[in-house]
């Protein structure tokens, strides 16, 4: 039985991505490790491989809980995908785990009845109940447990101290088995590995010992990989792969894997049809502006409803989605857009489940619509968006479960406003809009000026950091140069800067003719990165 669970296990909705001319690309041909790190105890960082991931503690004999946190787009799902694959091919890392399953996250809040763990697994695989009690029971080894995308574990927190259940035949909520699997309350000889985006606490939710690592992203070396994996012509890749290497912006953003496969799409078609290379693209936004035209072009032709049409129904979709924390959606929900290329297709149980391509395009449609409504109404849906974000952040030292709430919203929104402030950027949109007959809303734009202006100026650290992000989105020099100069002191000492930051932080601080003290935690990598910016400033501590 389990090697018929072995056989059943692929690369499911991950397996492939089609290119823009309709080609499908297999994930696991394309899958480049990133690089990943854990804190040593002298509090330097050590590169570890995924197989490292399972190295048995020094301190005994057992396994730790492994949590594996990375920011949005770096990789973690493919990684907790290709784990699951591993075992089912019998990679000796694995060797000492009988059973392997994944949960995602997502998946699990989707789910409303009450149901018993062993029917939650069942859920997430091809196997039916009474086949996973069979297996479980007769497991004399240990069971790998593979949590993906628990990104938010302060909804988790206050479920944990209320509620935990004992027995894997217990019926509850898919949430509240979660946390019992996290207090180790079921299947304690269970091995946990979670994947998300938040830094968890120590000791927070989870019972036993834990080990902490961190996706840093690519190295140029792993992005050297990628394009020759992804560009199979050995003469195109070097073509591509050292326009990309001598573009500070494409080379940096590559760091970033999801970003990398999008550059990879774009410059592929750019190469094609003949156009220039790298020309504007220059932030985030103008990359999935590209990438967008790009499929538009390619798969939308000959649609009943107009593109414009088309990006508000997703852009309603989507904006839904993010203000309802939902990033899957049923097949009613969705009728008027189910051709759309921007969408994947997911069976989840016997339902037809629908997502977008990555959940950065959720955010990106939702910034699209917003930009692309009436003036008044553009104008109330930003500013409310502007609030909900700086009422997190306003609430980021309180605790309680409410204050929890509305910080955890304010991230969420976060890259909205990002891709709200980038599509501000006429010279980075203004062939898309003329070539669609859309516009953007006048008022957009001066709304988040105000806001940036008045925010540099009360927050420090990752909010500061986060501001600076809005300004290279934004990308006027000017405007960058007179909110950082205004500043008397600029604090990032809470921040750990890494290699994406790298470009916006040395366009900022080229804008700017001097920032009057500077504080950053002083670390390898952070004097590093600043090194290779302009920065000037009266005082760095």
């Amino acid at each position: 039985m389990v090697c018929q669970y072995k056989k059943s296990v692929d690369w499911k909705d991950l397996n492939e991505r089609s290119f823009p001319s309709g080609e499908r690309v297999s994930l696991a041909a394309l899958y480049t490790e990133p690089v990943i790190i854990q804190k040593n105890k002298k509090g330097s960082f050590l590169n570890v491989s995924v197989e490292e991931l399972f190295s048995k503690s020094n301190l005994c004999l057992y396994y730790p809980t492994i949590i594996l946190q990375g920011n949005p787009g770096s990789g973690k799902s493919v990684i907790a995908q290709k784990i699951l694959l591993d075992w089912a091919s019998e990679k000796p890392y694995l060797e000492d785990f009988d059973l392997t399953f994944c949960l995602r996250y997502e998946e699990v809040k989707c789910i409303s009845e009450e149901m018993n763990l062993i029917e939650l697994l069942s859920w997430s695989c091809s196997l039916t109940s009474s086949q996973i009690s069979r297996m479980v029971l007769n497991s004399v080894q240990r069971v790998l447990l593979i949590i993906d995308g628990l990104d938010e574990p302060d909804e988790l927190r206050f479920i944990c101290d209320e509620f935990c259940i004992s027995s894997k035949f217990q019926r509850a909520s898919p949430e509240v088995i979660v946390c019992s699997l996290l207090r180790q309350q079921i299947l304690p000889r269970s091995v946990l590995l979670i994947t998300t985006r938040t830094k968890f606490p120590h000791g927070m939710l989870l019972e036993g010992q834990q080990r902490f690592f961190r996706i840093v992203g690519f190295s140029e070396k792993e992005v050297e990989e990628y394009f020759h994996k992804f560009f199979q012509n050995e003469e195109l890749f070097r073509k591509v792969y050292e326009f990309v290497r001598k573009n500070e912006t494409l080379i940096t953003a590559c760091s970033i894997p999801v970003m990398c496969w999008i550059i990879c799409m774009v410059l592929r078609e750019r190469f094609c049809e003949g156009a220039h290379v790298t020309s504007g693209l220059e932030t985030t936004t103008s990359i999935y502006v590209d990438f967008v035209s790009t499929l538009l072009e390619h798969h939308c032709q000959g649609l009943s409803q107009s593109v414009l049409t088309l990006l508000r129904s997703l852009g309603q979709l989507a904006e839904r989605g993010m203000l309802e924390q939902q990033v899957l959606f049923d097949e009613k929900t969705v009728s008027e857009t189910m051709s759309d290329p921007f969408l994947c297709k997911r069976k989840i149980s016997q339902e037809m489940m629908f997502s977008f391509m990555h959940h950065s395009f959720q955010e990106f449609f939702t910034a699209l619509y917003y930009v692309l409504l009436d003036e008044e109404e553009s104008k109330r849906k930003v500013r409310e968006l502007l609030r909900t974000v700086e009422k997190g952040w306003a609430l980021s030292c309180w605790s309680d479960r409410e204050a929890n709430l509305e910080i955890s919203k304010s991230k969420l929104l976060q890259p909205v406003i990002l891709f709200v402030c980038g599509l501000c950027k006429k010279e980075c949109v203004s062939s898309f809009f003329e070539k669609h007959n859309m516009a953007v809303s006048v008022n957009v734009e001066t709304q988040l000026k105000e806001w940036l202006n008045q925010c540099s100026q009360r927050y420090q650290n990752e909010h500061m950091l986060f501001i600076l992000h809005c300004l290279y989105e934004l990308h006027e020099k000017s405007f960058t140069g007179k909110v950082l100069e205004q500043l008397v002191s600029m604090d990032l000492s809470n921040v750990q800067l890494e290699n994406a930051h790298r470009w916006m932080l040395w366009f900022c601080f080229q804008n700017c003719v001097n920032i009057g003290k500077l504080r950053l935690s002083i670390t390898c990598d952070n004097l590093k990165i600043l090194r290779s910016t302009p920065y000037r400033c009266e005082e760095l501590w």
